[in-house]
C-alpha cells in the first residue's frame, strides 16, 4: 500500500504546532501517551500524510491557503481565487 500526500500546508502548519506542544507538555508531565501524540502528530506534519485521512478517503492539499510562494490567497473554496503580482 503506497500513501500519498493528503495534508495541505495550513494543516501540516497546525499539526507542528499542536504537535510540539503536545510533546513539550508529556515531557515535563512525564506523559508517555502526550509523547506519543504529540510525535505523531509532529511525523504527520513533516511528512504531510496521514493515515487516518487516507482511510477517511480526505484530502486537505488543495482546501486551504496557498503559502507555498506563488501569491495566490484562496477567499474561497468555491474557486474564488485572488492573485498578486509582483511585476509591479
Amino acid at each position: 500500500m503506497k500513501l500519498r500526500k493528503n495534508i495541505g500546508e495550513l494543516d501540516s502548519l497546525v499539526r507542528l504546532g499542536l504537535g510540539f506542544s503536545m510533546l513539550g507538555y508529556g515531557i515535563t508531565k512525564k506523559s508517555n501517551f502526550a509523547i506519543l501524540m504529540g510525535s505523531w502528530k509532529i511525523a504527520e506534519g513533516i511528512t504531510r500524510v496521514s493515515i487516518m485521512y487516507h482511510l477517511l478517503g480526505i484530502d486537505t492539499l488543495d482546501d486551504e491557503l496557498n503559502l507555498s510562494g506563488t501569491k495566490e490567497l484562496m477567499l474561497n473554496p468555491l474557486e474564488n481565487i485572488a492573485k498578486v503580482d509582483d511585476t509591479e
